[in-house]
């Protein structure tokens, strides 16, 4: 019978009065059940009383164990091993403790190793792009490293080395790790639909004629061929194949008229320099208006990304003080609405985002969304660079004044951004990903030659 949150903390309250160690079966339950009482009760919006109460005991609950593990003498490896394995997802910052504490008795120990990449890796994509995420991709890249020079040799660091170095855009690494994973069953099962994950590594690379072989062949799945022919036309795309990328755009339009297949195509044609194509193909989204369904809030976002591409290729000023970054901002339907109680003759509601700090902070810490990632990541930058020159009115600098507890991006995030606008190249799921590669292009030049 599974024990009750109160008797999981009377364990830890005695946990110092027993003078042997706890077993590890003992510590690895309550850790599992911890866990999984943390995730029954994760924040809602309409949580109630009991439901807070619930997650702030088994908050409390597992810091004391985390504690413990900290504290406690006389531990085996396999305790520190066992206990933090099922943190690494749900509770990540509290695993690497575990993990660490358990690395200060036994530094050889893949498996703990394996434990801090995994966790860090979980800490960094729970992240918006931005500067602490590479610090924190770093730091499971430099654990796994330490896993792959221990033994038993594994699948699991080489599959965390290979998500670490992908997000990190050493995809010649990426790809090394990636051959030593699958060579094992068990990491075969570890990534599934293998083959799309290796074409997406093959498109990083620029071998768009490998990753086009590979995306042709009998590997395909019914389940997988709308994603492999969207990275199919990205490899035409990137190869310079015009003639085949339309005649797959044909073939894709026949079998889907919706607003995915036409941004996908006008990224394509806009790539390879076909942008009146593009253009043509851009002003058949659908219209803006509301929505009731998942499906249509999806297009209503296809449309924003539509849009978006629309207006950066008839751009032809991309700099922060140009026209690009408001144009951008009105496709992508941002608002930052105030009630400005200072206005005459009375209050009126006040939209803020030609403020560049304000709509950073927006950008910078809002969800992202795969149908127009590329956009705002590129608008977010403008803004970014936007800050420096701009003078914030007073209305702009109370409101700042009110988000200080807010992360504010700033330049240091810019790596950050342009490696995840390059990891989606091989990202199915991601729209617009080529233009997103031509505004890297346009905005990356002013980068190397700014102190």
């Amino acid at each position: 019978m599974t024990r009750s949150l109160a008797t999981l903390c009377l364990l830890l309250t005695c946990l110092p009065a027993q003078e042997e160690p706890p077993t590890v079966g003992e510590l690895a339950q309550t850790a599992h059940q911890l866990v999984e009482q943390l995730s029954a009760s994760a924040p809602t919006d309409g949580a109630g009383d009991e439901q807070k109460a619930a997650r702030a005991a088994a908050t409390k609950a597992l810091e004391e164990l985390v504690v413990r593990m900290e504290t406690l003498t006389g531990l085996s490896v396999e305790h520190y091993v066992e206990v933090s394995s099922p943190m690494i997802f749900g509770c990540p910052q509290q695993c690497v403790r575990v993990a660490v504490a358990g690395l200060q008795h036994f530094p050889d120990s893949r498996f703990l190793w394996d434990h801090v990449g995994f966790a860090r890796t979980q800490i960094a994509i729970e992240q918006p792009p931005c500067q602490a995420r590479l610090a924190e991709l770093q730091e499971a890249a430099r654990a796994f490293r330490k896993a792959l020079s221990n033994q038993p040799d594994t699948f699991h660091a080489h599959v965390g080395m290979f998500q670490v170095a992908s997000l990190l855009g050493q995809v010649d690494d990426a790809l090394v790790e990636f051959e030593a994973a699958t060579k094992d069953e068990e990491g075969r099962q570890a990534l599934p639909d293998a083959w799309l994950l290796r074409a997406g590594l093959l498109l990083r690379l620029g071998r768009a004629e490998d990753a086009a072989k590979l995306l042709g062949s009998d590997v395909v799945t019914d389940e997988l061929r709308g994603a492999a022919q969207i990275l199919l036309l990205r490899a035409h795309a990137i190869g310079g194949d015009a003639a085949a990328a339309q005649a797959l755009i044909k073939k894709m339009r026949a079998a889907d008229a919706g607003p995915r297949v036409l941004v996908e195509a006008a990224d394509a044609l806009a790539y390879l320099g076909k942008k009146t194509e593009a253009l043509q193909l851009l002003a058949q989204r659908p219209k803006r208006g509301a929505f009731e369904t998942e499906e249509e809030r999806v297009d209503q976002l296809l449309t924003q990304g539509a849009a978006a591409m629309e207006v950066f290729w008839k751009a032809s000023d991309w700099s922060p003080k140009g026209p690009l970054r408001t144009a951008l901002t009105a496709a992508l339907e941002h608002r930052f609405l105030v009630m400005d109680t200072t206005a005459k003759p009375k209050p009126k509601e006040t939209d803020l985002t030609a403020s560049p700090a304000l709509l950073a902070q927006l950008l910078g810490n809002a969800p992202e969304s795969d149908e127009k990632a590329w956009a705002d990541r590129t608008l977010l930058v403008l803004a970014i660079r936007s800050i420096r020159d701009h003078k914030s009115t007073p209305l702009e600098k109370q409101m700042l004044a009110l988000q200080k507890d807010q992360r504010m991006p700033t330049s240091a995030d810019e790596p950050a951004i342009f490696l995840a606008m390059r990891w989606d190249v091989g990202n199915p799921d991601a729209c617009g990903v080529l233009t997103g590669l031509r505004a890297i292009e346009k905005l990356d030049a002013p980068v190397a030659g700014r102190k």
